[in-house]
């Protein structure tokens, strides 16, 4: 099986050509899409581009997470590939990642409903592992369990099911890019596995711990731009998908209702973060999608 894996870079660090390294032994071609960048990210990006299986495709602007990937997966799809991984530039693959998830593929039995693989994440602060909520025990004698929704990043996606579901909904520009093209693909019935053994090591924002009584809470600390996104497609997403999976909608809710009381809390520019909170929600609601153009 041949696999294609998609990067999507903006502004990397120089940590992204160790990253491209790691990749390259466990897939057949490394495709980086980069949004944009420019200095010493771009001097990293034209190093890469020398590297053997390694193509580089420059997008003059950032055109967001979503348009970014579709590039990247029409040229996998465009070059036969029959799978695709699609990566954070900050994510970097376990030794065996893809063959673990590739080894649980074939010990599924109903290999056609399988939309994609994914792997379980470490945070490269704290060494924690943690699987795609709801963190539920996998069945014993399995290796994977099933999931309605997990984040891009590593995931293992067929190429076949983008002709089947469609592309990553570009409209959302960033965050809830992946919650949406997983909801979609599970209302048409197709399956998402996560593999126990298959281990990302992944970097989520600037986490930071508190504690609130007896319970260590973590914020992520993301921009207000970034809050803005997750407001406003989260609302998106919500809307579309209420009917279909009412309680996966509550449950992202009450969660997306607790980061407001934990930026009120802890993090630093609590005013500009809730601006940019609720300027996302009036946008969701009303329909307002695609890239800001203008300051928060």
């Amino acid at each position: 099986m041949r696999i294609c894996a998609v990067v999507v870079a903006y502004h990397p660090a120089a940590a992204i050509i160790k990253n491209i390294a790691a990749l390259l032994e466990q897939v057949d071609e490394v495709v980086i899409v980069d949004n944009g960048s420019a200095g010493d990210s771009k001097a990293s990006l034209d190093k890469l581009s020398s590297y053997h299986k390694v193509s580089v495709i420059h997008n003059q602007e950032n055109l967001g997470i979503a348009a970014a990937l579709n590039i990247g997966v029409r040229h996998a799809k465009a070059a036969g590939y029959e799978w695709v991984a699609t990566f954070d530039q900050d994510s970097s693959v376990m030794p065996g990642m893809i063959m673990t998830m590739l080894q649980a593929y074939n010990l599924y039995p109903d290999k056609d409903k399988i939309a994609s693989l994914s792997p379980r994440y470490q945070n490269q602060s704290t060494g924690g592992i943690r699987s795609s909520p709801p963190d539920l025990p996998y069945k014993e004698g399995l290796p994977y369990t099933e999931k309605l929704v997990v984040m891009s990043s590593g995931n293992l996606v067929k190429s076949s099911i983008f002709d089947a579901v469609g592309y990553f909904n570009e409209a959302l520009f960033i965050d809830h890019v992946d919650t949406e093209f997983c909801l979609r693909c599970a209302q048409q019935g197709y399956k998402i596995i996560e593999v126990r053994d298959a281990i990302l090591l992944h970097h989520i924002g600037f986490p930071v711990q508190h504690k609130i009584l007896w319970r260590l809470v973590t914020t992520a600390n993301h921009s207000s731009l970034r809050r803005y996104y997750v407001a406003r497609n989260g609302l998106y997403v919500y809307k579309k998908f209420a009917l279909i999976f009412p309680a996966w909608v509550a449950h992202d809710a009450y969660n997306f209702l607790k980061l407001i009381v934990l930026v009120v809390l802890f993090e630093s520019d609590k005013s500009k973060n809730l601006v940019a909170i609720f300027r996302g929600v009036i946008h969701g609601l009303s329909g307002r999608m695609g890239k800001l153009n203008e300051s928060i």
